[in-house]
Formats: C-alpha cells, structure tokens, sequence
C-alpha cells in the first residue's frame, strides 16, 4: 500500500502470533466521507441546545453570534486538521498527528480520554438523546421507570450500529450517507414548515438586541458556547478514517471545508426558524425543563405549534434517526485511535488486528461499544438511586451526587464529552505548527487556509472555552473528573507499554 508519509520514527507493534493484517482497505469515496463529516455532527444537538443558549442568552443576536462564533470555531480546526489528515493518511487521526509531534505518551493520553470519556461518551450522550424521542413515541409500560426504559432503547442503539460496523466498513459508510441524506432533508423540511403552514412572526425575534447594562451576558454566552461546541461535535470524524479513504489528501480536506460550511449555515438557519415560530420565554423555558422531559424539547413544541400533536410525533422520528446516524458516525470513526495505539504496542494488542473476514478493527469497535454502554448504565443509575440520607460520605461527595441524580442523563453526560474532547482538539491543532518545524520533508497536498493565522485562533479560543468551564460552577465538577482522567492514564500509558512489544523500524 502506497502511504503518503514515512514514519521510520514511530514504534510500531506487530507482534507474529497476531492476525498478520494490520492495514485497513480503502474502501470510502468522497460521498462517504463528506457524510461522515456533516452525518457525525448533526445528531441531537440542533434539537435541544437551541433551548440551553436562549436560556443562557437573553437576546436573538447574542444567540446569533454564538452559533456563528461556534461554527467558525469549529471551521478553524477543521482546516487546521485539513492540513494535517492530507499529509498523514494513518488509522487514527489525532492521535497519530499528537505521537508525530509530541511523542507517544501525550498521543497515548488522547486515546486514553477518547476511550474513557469523549468518544464514548459522545455515543452515549447521543443515544440518551435516541432513547428520549423513543420514549415519545413509545412510553414505557406502567411498572418500569421511565428513566430505565430509556437507558434500555439507548444501549439497544448502541448495540446495533456495533454490529453494523463490526460487520463492514463498506456497510456502515452506506449507512452514514443514506442517513445523512434523510437527516439534512428532515432538517430543510423543518425550515420550511413556517412557510407551508403560514406559522410563525419576526415579533418573536425579540429582544434582538441586549439590554443596557445588561450583566453576565459574556458569561451567559461562555456557558452556552459550551452546548454550541457540543452540537458542532464530530467535525473530527473523517480523519481517523484516513487509512480507508481513496486519495485522501484530497478527499479529507474537501470534505472538512464543504461539510464544515454546510453545518453553519444549516444551524444558524434552524435557529433563526425556531425563533421566527416562538415566543422567546417558549424557547428559553426549555432549557429549564426538568429530567426526562421530552416533551418540552424546543424541536417538538416547535413542530406541535405548526402542526399539531403529528408535529411531535413527526419531530421524535427525525430526531431518532438523526441521532442514530451520529451514533453510527461514532461507531465507524471513534475505534480507528484505538486501533492505531495497539498496532503502536500501547494499548492491548487484540485491538490492533484487523478482521479476518469482514477486514474491519472489530475488537477495537466492539470494546468502544461496551463502554458506551457501561457509561449509559452508570448514568442511569446515578439518576434512579438517590444519595443516601444520614451517611458518613464527605460532603463534596454528596453533593456531586445529588446534582448528579438531578440531572438528565443527556446533560450528565454531554459536559465530560465537551471539556476532554476540546483539550486534545486544542494540542492537535497546535500540532500543526510543531509539524512543519519538525517534519517539513512531509508531503502536504494541502496547506492550511490563512495560516498561522486560523490555528492561532483556534487555539486561543480553546484556552478560554476550557478556563470558563473550569471556573464555571455548572460544568466545573465534570471538567475537574475529565482532567483527573487524563492523569490517571499516565500510569496506565506506562502499564501498557510495558506489557507490549514495541518494535521500532
């Protein structure tokens, strides 16, 4: 297999006993990796944050500038990563970019928290939001809580798109683009309903402007960027796919730019729709809803306004399909890093064979689906079991509990996804400019737009998104767990080199 880069440098393992295999095919066109791009990101987000940013927001432009500011944000480090999936088409993405710029143990830490907390935790935010509109559609019979009907439909979803994975590369990029072609037309079918039906008024978009003297709107807007982020998440999606898609320096960039740009405008518009339709305290109550309330999602009052109770019914369909199809996009990207750190001698070397028969990282799929479960259980379980009464536990201890147990399994989950996944995005975008001080002979068929200009921005607006959330008592618990994490991986990065045979080349 012809590679577009030379990695003399990178310890590899490749231990005889294994499965002698350990390249993936390329099998994923331009299509394919486009709707990995635009299938990942658009799952729940633009359903339910809308709610979250006008509850933190208390005006339309404010509102509006934090889903542009997310979005070009988010655009920065994809034509940043552009740059850097062109030059090193490997199974992994960023954390091969981290191991060629920082060595194996900062590269190492990013597959540790990706398998801890991001990816997984990104799967399993996704089907908690799955299994909300599932419950819509199908409440739970009367003896079973309605939080557990929910964490089943949620590890059922996982479970599946495993299988589907597990079972083809081929087959799960099929399933990315046909989803993300019914998703996006839901999405457009969505806009276009106040026109249809005759709904909605520019009367709602007020307040437009904030008040005078109005306070904390910077910090409002910092706490809401937060939820942005995360419904802007998965724009990485592509480049662990690198070693599987035909001409990669120039199929990955174009899909990072194309898809990057359609995502802003689909939000900003769906934005704009939700706003024209409601009144601002209708949208911003939402975000205020208590656990388990589906019903008052901000996407299907919407749809139940315009066209009545069908419009709920109608809503929770779109939502569960889309959802599904960034679960998926999770499923078929997120298992390639942990693949890479195997076939490196970093993490167990049953993770780094490729399939027999379906040519696919199956063990490295199946142990990413596994913990999303387990991560989708333990939250449910912090949701039903309250925090005992007249016990010796130290208060701090008691208190993360009860806000736990207070919160939807959605909003327990999305902050830990956020607060991980943004610091290794930050240390990979910066690699760039590691990189072409350190491997300038690397072929690059694409350099990064307005460089060092774009990273630089990116990088900056990381460092203050990741202080806000640390001094923010709302997400401060989840981002002091996510760190705390990332230590705990320096022993287990140790562990596992020591019991894997690393060969270097």
């Amino acid at each position: 297999m012809h590679l577009e880069t030379k990695e003399s440098s990178i310890p590899m393992n490749r231990p005889a006993e294994t499965t002698p295999r350990t390249e993936l095919p390329r099998v994923l066109g331009p299509i394919q990796a486009f709707c990995v791009v635009v299938g990942s990101v658009i799952g729940s987000g633009i359903f339910l944050v809308p709610a979250r940013v006008a509850h933190e927001v208390p005006n339309l432009s404010g509102v509006l500038v934090v889903w542009i500011v997310g979005g070009l944000f988010s655009a920065a480090g994809a034509l940043t990563l552009a740059e850097l999936g062109a030059m090193l088409p490997r199974a992994g993405g960023l954390y091969v970019y981290l191991r060629e710029a920082y060595g194996p143990l900062p590269a190492f830490l990013f597959g540790w928290v990706e398998f801890l907390v991001a990816r997984t935790g990104s799967m399993a935010t996704l089907a908690a939001a799955f299994a909300r509109y599932f419950a819509q559609l199908a409440p739970p019979p009367e003896p079973i809580p309605g939080e557990l009907w929910q964490a089943g439909a949620a590890v059922t979803a996982i479970a599946v798109v495993v299988v589907v994975n597990v079972l083809g590369t081929r087959g799960g990029g099929a399933l990315q683009v046909v989803g993300t072609v019914l998703k996006v037309g839901g999405v457009l079918g969505l806009m276009s309903l106040p026109f249809v039906t005759g709904g909605g008024s520019t009367a709602n978009f007020a307040p437009f402007w904030p008040e005078q003297g109005s306070s904390g709107l910077v910090l409002g807007m910092a706490a809401a960027m937060v939820s942005v982020l995360w419904a802007y998440d998965g724009w990485t999606n592509v480049t662990p796919l690198a070693e599987e898609i035909h001409e990669p320096g120039k199929n990955i960039p174009r899909a990072l730019i194309m898809g990057m740009a359609v995502l802003v405008l689909v939000y900003v518009s769906m934005t704009l729709a939700y706003h024209y339709v409601l009144p601002w305290t209708a949208i911003a109550d939402t975000g205020r809803a208590a656990k388990g309330g589906v019903e008052n999602a901000v996407a299907a009052i919407y749809c139940k306004s315009l066209i009545g109770q069908k419009g709920v019914v109608a809503i929770s369909i779109l939502v569960m399909c889309s959802t599904f199809i960034s679960l998926n996009g999770n499923a078929l990207s997120g298992p390639r890093a942990y693949f890479a750190m195997a076939r490196d001698g970093v993490f167990p070397a049953r993770l780094g064979r490729v399939h027999a028969v379906h040519e696919t990282p199956a063990a490295a799929i199946i142990a990413q689906g596994v913990w999303a479960i387990a991560l989708t259980i333990l939250g449910t379980v912090l949701i039903l079991v309250p925090p005992p009464t007249g016990t010796s536990l130290p208060r701090p201890i008691l208190a993360v509990w009860t806000t736990l147990n207070q919160t939807p399994l959605y909003d327990l989950l999305y902050t830990y996804v956020v607060f991980g996944a943004n610091l290794f995005y930050m240390l990979a975008i910066s690699s760039v400019f590691v990189l072409r001080v350190k491997r300038p002979d690397l072929h690059r068929p694409y350099r990064t737009l307005g460089y060092p200009v774009t990273p630089i921005v990116y990088v900056v607006a990381s460092l203050f998104l990741l202080g806000s959330m640390i001094g923010d008592h709302k997400s401060q618990a989840q981002s002091l767990a996510g760190l705390g994490i990332i230590v705990l991986g320096v022993p287990a990065y140790w562990f596992f080199r020591a019991r894997g045979r690393v060969v270097r080349s």
